[in-house]
């Protein structure tokens, strides 16, 4: 009796399971429950818990990447400080906008916190986690929101604040197509503005935690205000998108070099 008890159960965890994880991710990724014996008084607490839940970085974890993290790390110098109320005024930059400053996206992880900024000098890498999309996500996300909002939950707007960090990271369908080819987005719908559309529809009533992405914005807002690096970046998105300007530029640069050399032994022959 109890054996078959215990069966039931576990098939009830596994269904619960395959069930979070589809509707979070998109796939049965997930191993286990993202609780222990506290269980959750509603669906609602299962998705908000199962969409926050901290994953264990395996793929992005090696020590080049460590080194990289700690490195950008905040210094402890004086800096000018960057106020939450400077952020906020801040414009918004999409995914297209920042490639323009010199700042590419790739994947992280499929844990919702694991987005983090690198700075490599001239150019920098905004690692951010996979995001599934499909027909039902407005209700879906809507709805966790909702949660988030209730009185009594205790929450720190988590998923609200992810999701409108994701929104300003997408003001069109290029951003979305960007987005999408990195295999950082993956929809189940039939264009890339459908996908925009479900973005703009997902209302988090000016409600967010300033808190949990101030540093990768700050980060962000830092790289856009520094005039070298963003000069360089338009200089090369401008002239040399193509591989032919480059060979042109390389091509042009050893005629010069070989122009100037033909001159200096015509002026200053060998004896």
């Amino acid at each position: 009796m109890h054996g078959r008890h215990r069966r039931g159960n576990s098939q009830h965890q596994s269904l619960l399971r395959h069930y979070l994880s589809y509707t979070v991710y998109g796939d049965y990724m997930m191993a286990q429950l993202p609780w222990g014996e506290e269980e959750p008084l509603h669906l609602l607490e299962a998705w908000h818990r199962t969409f926050l839940r901290l994953v264990e970085v395996q793929q992005n974890s090696s020590r080049f990447w460590q080194l990289i993290k700690k490195y950008n790390q905040p210094r402890a110098r004086k800096e000018i400080s960057t106020t939450v109320w400077q952020l906020l005024d801040s414009p918004f930059r999409s995914v297209t906008d920042l490639k323009a400053k010199g700042i590419h996206i790739r994947r992280s992880s499929y844990c919702r916190t694991d987005i983090n900024f690198f700075s490599f000098g001239l150019f920098a890498q905004l690692r951010l986690p996979i995001f599934f999309v499909n027909e039902g996500s407005t209700v879906f996300y809507s709805s966790i929101i909702a949660f988030e909002m209730s009185p009594g939950t205790g929450t720190d707007f988590g998923v609200t604040s992810f999701i409108n960090f994701m929104k300003t990271l997408i003001s069109n369908a290029k951003d979305v197509k960007v987005r999408r080819e990195k295999r950082i987005l993956y929809s189940m719908l039939a264009s890339d503005e459908e996908v925009l559309d479900i973005f703009k529809s997902i209302d988090t009533y000016g409600y967010s935690n300033t808190d949990l992405f101030y540093e990768v914005k700050k980060r962000i807002d830092k790289h856009c205000n520094s005039k070298a690096r963003t000069w360089m970046a338009e200089l090369i998105n401008t002239n040399f998108r193509s591989p032919w300007a480059v060979i042109a530029l390389a091509a042009a640069t050893f005629l010069l070099c070989l122009t100037f050399l033909q001159t200096y032994y015509t002026i200053n022959p060998r004896n």
